[in-house]
């Protein structure tokens, strides 16, 4: 009895074994696409810097003055809070040197991010940030239809993979059985190995346009390229 399932079970494993897609009856193509997506948002990331040589309280007064300056812009702007992040305060003690003496002073740091999609108002915006005493800030386009916009990027990037793939089976007189694997990210699998994977890009100039600037229509170029594993007949 014992006999008949150790061997039951080896011929389980060798059919299994041989199910497996072989080295030589699959290739792997990739597949590179790009796309341009209307900006119609602008992000902006503004550092609440404050700094002190004498007391950490005097330092958090500061700080509280340049954050409320920021509520209330915020409040005005009637962003969404799913527009707005921010970090938590921080503050440290530091040192410089002016010429051979040293200088210590304490530091506040906090970081907020919103997004403004009202792209119209972007150097009203910006002009109050420097009204209000924020002098470390940046700003660049962005869109709402990043997210959806990417999966049809991944998806005509695995079209090119096909396409290519037809390509080079037509000329080794086979043919493509289906698909084995997508990746668009690292991948341990050893097919990938020697194959360089890129993730999606997204590219957006940093802008300080002012008003005149903002008539003309922005686009932000988004690249992918994804890795495909195609069995062969």
């Amino acid at each position: 009895m014992r006999l008949s399932i150790t061997l039951l079970f080896l011929l389980c494993c060798l059919i299994a074994k041989a199910q497996k897609t072989s080295p030589e009856n699959r290739i792997v193509v990739l597949g590179e696409a790009s796309i341009d997506v209307p900006a119609d948002q602008v992000k902006f990331t503004v550092v609440l810097e404050s700094t002190d040589s004498t007391s950490i309280e005097k330092v958090y007064q500061l700080h509280r003055e340049l954050e409320n300056k920021m509520v209330r812009l915020l409040q005005d702007l009637q962003l969404p809070s799913s527009d707005i992040a921010y970090s938590l305060f921080s503050i440290n003690k530091r040192q410089d040197y002016t010429g051979r003496k040293r200088v210590e002073y304490f530091m506040g740091r906090q970081s907020v991010t919103f997004t403004l999609s009202a792209i119209d108002k972007l150097s009203e915006v910006q002009a109050r940030l420097i009204k209000e005493g924020f002098i470390s800030f940046n700003s660049h386009f962005t869109s709402s239809q990043l997210k959806q916009r990417q999966t049809e990027l991944l998806e005509k990037a695995v079209e090119v993979a096909k396409e290519k793939a037809n390509v080079l089976a037509k000329a080794s007189d086979r043919s493509i059985k289906r698909i084995v694997k997508v990746a668009d990210t690292e991948d341990t699998d050893p097919a990938f190995r020697n194959y360089r994977s890129e993730s999606i890009h997204e590219k957006a100039a940093i802008s300080y346009a002012g008003a005149g600037l903002t008539n003309f229509p922005q686009t932000i170029p988004l690249s992918a390229v994804v890795k495909v594993v195609f069995e062969l007949r």
